[in-house]
């Protein structure tokens, strides 16, 4: 019997995925960090897609219970001390550089067509209030809010955000990888600010300028949010 329409159909769509970095092994120290996320962003941490990387040695099978406990969906981890034991675990294990598979031992191919340049376009303007709940996505380009984030609510950009009212809520830039994206907002009091992966948690913001004008970038892989006038 012929099928008339297939059965799986294929559609691209980037999602936001955060990298959860382990920089201490102290499994006391984890456990404390994850339970105080899940406290101060509950509607964050429920569902966030992770991939774990690590250039120590760590309790990886703990972490994951940890984690998927307070509702963290780990998707990955990165090629490293872990792999062992992610594979171990059933878990892929992906490229530091890429997030794409870690590849098998190279073999003799052709050489690869030219890459064709990701077309930037025409930054998304959003003139209204972004409101709890809501989510708004600018697809290769920056996104430029011109009034308030609220909390609970989710602005993400390919490119560059920029808040022209209060961040309260959550803002995630370079999703696909844009370790030059930044994020810049007029009054900073934001639940979450990642970039390309890279991310601080309320906590750690409101060590910094809080209801001021500031803007967020990576310097050497590491996440910095200072004043900024905007």
């Amino acid at each position: 019997m012929t099928r008339s329409r297939p059965a799986l159909e294929l559609k691209g769509r980037m999602l936001p995925i955060t990298r959860v970095r382990v920089l201490e092994a102290d499994p006391a120290a984890i456990r404390t960090q994850i339970a105080e996320m899940a406290r101060q962003m509950p509607q964050a941490v429920k569902g966030m897609a992770v991939v774990i990387d690590s250039d120590i040695d760590a309790d990886l099978p703990g972490l994951l219970a940890l984690l998927r406990e307070v509702g963290i969906q780990p998707l990955a981890v990165s090629d490293g001390p872990l792999a062992a034991a992610a594979r171990a675990a059933g878990l892929p294990v992906v490229s530091k550089d890429s997030g794409k598979a870690a590849p098998a031992p190279a073999r003799p191919a052709a050489a690869p067509p030219a890459a064709v340049a990701a077309v930037r376009r025409p930054a998304r303007v959003v003139a209204d209030p972004i409101r709890s709940g809501q989510q708004v996505y600018a697809e290769d380009c920056d996104l430029i809010v011109l009034n308030t984030v609220s909390p609970g609510a989710e602005v993400i950009a390919d490119g560059c955000i920029h808040v022209y009212g209060k961040l309260a809520g959550r803002a995630l830039a370079g999703v696909k990888g844009d370790e030059s994206a930044r994020v810049f907002c007029r009054k900073l009091d934001a639940e979450l600010i990642a970039i390309a992966g890279i991310y601080a948690v309320a906590e750690q913001i409101k060590a910094g300028p809080v209801n001021e004008p500031a803007q967020a970038w990576l310097d050497g892989g590491r996440l910095k949010i200072e004043a900024h006038k905007i």
